[in-house]
């Protein structure tokens, strides 16, 4: 089994008050109950997350909203949290890898948005220059094989996002996967609740209807953001209904599920807190 380590420098935030890009990743392996590195070139099939120095219990934040998405219905990467030594840390199983026939491990091609639309990187946010949710919707109803289905997926991650407060989705973190039978949207990765994070904006990186943040949000933001995404009203509201009642719902559930010896578990409670009273907000949002 392979895995990657993902080493993250988010010591200083940024002008905008934004998560820090990520400094370069090492890669390992398990093998005979020890971590060894790759060979070079060798696909892995696992990403080590460490926390983020700066802020508090971001294992168990990433873990939670992670889990929580993957409550609701979400397509989501599977993540586990594990400790070692007092020490924390998220796997992530990749989902650009699949076994072939001799069990050999293939990569599958991605790209991300800003890299499917040639934005550059250092413009991940939209107010940046990165891609809005209209020229994301647009895309996938270009490239996907099923963008019926992607458009759909699209805006449950974008209300899913305001919902739990993770602020800092932008264009890098949405990716389309090549597959054999054709172009999707990836699964989501990377979820957090910065909003729980003082010294974070709680600015949505990318605008829903014009807004940026969940107290902005109203009857008139979600008509234009149904506007943008080229969608029905309708189809639009009841994702926001939904999703609120589930997350609402089931928030307690996903907490208690992921609680092990080694993670905060005040932490955890804080989290379910805070995602609880913003579905509560959220739903209110479209009467």
């Amino acid at each position: 089994m392979h895995f990657r380590c993902a080493r993250y420098s988010r010591g200083n935030l940024d002008c905008a008050c934004r998560l820090p890009a990520r400094s370069p990743r090492c890669r390992w392996f398990w093998w005979t109950a020890s971590w060894r590195c790759p060979p070079p070139g060798s696909p892995t099939t696992y990403i080590l997350k460490p926390p983020i120095a700066r802020f508090s219990a971001t294992t168990e934040n990433d873990a939670f909203v992670m889990r929580l998405a993957a409550a609701v219905g979400l397509d989501v990467a599977s993540v586990e949290t594990r400790v070692v030594r007092a020490r924390t840390f998220l796997l992530i199983q990749r989902y650009d890898r699949a076994l072939d026939g001799a069990g050999v491990v293939r990569r599958i091609y991605q790209e991300d948005f800003c890299q499917a639309l040639a934005v550059p990187p250092e413009t991940k946010y939209a107010n940046e220059g990165s891609p809005t949710f209209s020229v994301c919707f647009g895309l996938l109803r270009r490239v996907a094989a099923r963008p019926a289905v992607d458009l759909l997926k699209l805006l449950d991650a974008a209300i899913f996002s305001l919902i739990s407060g993770n602020a800092d989705a932008h264009g890098k973190d949405f990716s389309i996967l090549y597959e054999p039978q054709g172009a999707r949207l990836a699964p989501l990765y990377d979820l957090l609740a910065a909003v729980a994070y003082p010294d974070l904006s709680p600015k949505l990186a990318v605008k829903i209807g014009g807004r940026t943040t969940l107290a902005e949000m109203d009857a008139t933001a979600w008509a234009a953001f149904a506007a943008d995404a080229g969608l029905g009203l309708p189809l639009v509201r009841r994702p926001v209904v939904e999703l609120s009642a589930a997350v609402g719902d089931l928030a307690e559930e996903v907490a208690s599920a992921l609680m092990r010896p080694g993670l905060d578990e005040p932490a955890l409670s804080r989290f379910v807190g805070l995602v609880r009273d913003r579905a509560e907000h959220c739903a209110l949002t479209v009467q």
